[in-house]
């Protein structure tokens, strides 16, 4: 497949992207965030997607997702998002919509890269300057997760799950996950995989994916990303 090919496949998590054209901002102000986040709830439910991981920058969406039943699904689901938000701009602003002709999407490899996923979803607002510290960024699912934001909505992940007995348990493990971070290797291969609509993963993944859909996507990257230990630096 080429690398402009959008690869959505079944009963697989994907690291998906809804980008501007040339970077321009689609929020005016705080309750543009907050109706975006609402539609989201709201659409998740009705195209039944799993939502593991989000954040809206001021000129991207990024969500970790899994369609429940169809993988069609995230397809709709994001263009209901893209449009809802697309509706509000020209009732309220008159304003056209920004977005590029369309979202990026990488499947994504369950286990050790759903988790690097999410965390590089949830730290990327901090990464490019836009908050101190992934916890201070109001417009992502990290707060919600450490039970700053209620009603707790996402839906967790099995390899999610198995980080603690309750809600706080996963919670405090996944914090330390955030906090030791990404190596630069694990981060291009992320960004190169959504940019490229390729699969995020490793070459064990690559072989999985072309025996199973007899597609074959060649990535270039590490094989997959560490565990953590105590001690270990970034």
């Amino acid at each position: 497949m080429t690398g402009t090919d959008r690869l959505v496949l079944k009963d697989y998590p994907h690291h998906i992207m809804r980008k501007t054209r040339k970077g321009e901002p689609v929020f005016n102000n705080e309750s543009d965030y907050r109706h975006c986040l609402n539609q989201i709830q709201i659409l998740k439910k009705r195209y039944n997607v799993q939502l593991h991981a989000w954040a809206l920058l001021p000129d991207r969406l990024h969500l970790v997702a899994t369609a429940s039943q169809h993988p069609d699904d995230l397809s709709t689901f994001m263009k209901a998002v893209s449009c809802r938000i697309s509706l509000r701009r020209r009732s309220l602003y008159q304003q056209r919509s920004v977005w590029e002709a369309r979202y990026r999407a990488s499947p994504v490899e369950p286990g050790q890269w759903l988790l690097a996923s999410m965390c590089y979803v949830e730290r990327l607002p901090a990464l490019e300057g836009l908050a101190a510290s992934a916890y201070h960024y109001p417009h992502s699912s990290y707060r919600m997760r450490l039970g700053k934001h209620t009603p707790y909505w996402l839906d967790d992940a099995e390899e999610y799950a198995r980080l603690g007995d309750c809600v706080e348990e996963r919670a405090a493990a996944f914090k330390t996950y955030m906090r030791d971070g990404l190596d630069e290797n694990e981060m291009e291969l992320i960004r190169t995989a959504l940019f490229r609509n390729r699969l995020t993963g490793s070459h064990r993944f690559v072989e999985e994916v072309r025996e199973k859909f007899n597609i074959l996507v060649l990535n270039r990257g590490p094989g997959r990303p560490r565990k953590r230990r105590d001690g270990d630096k970034r």
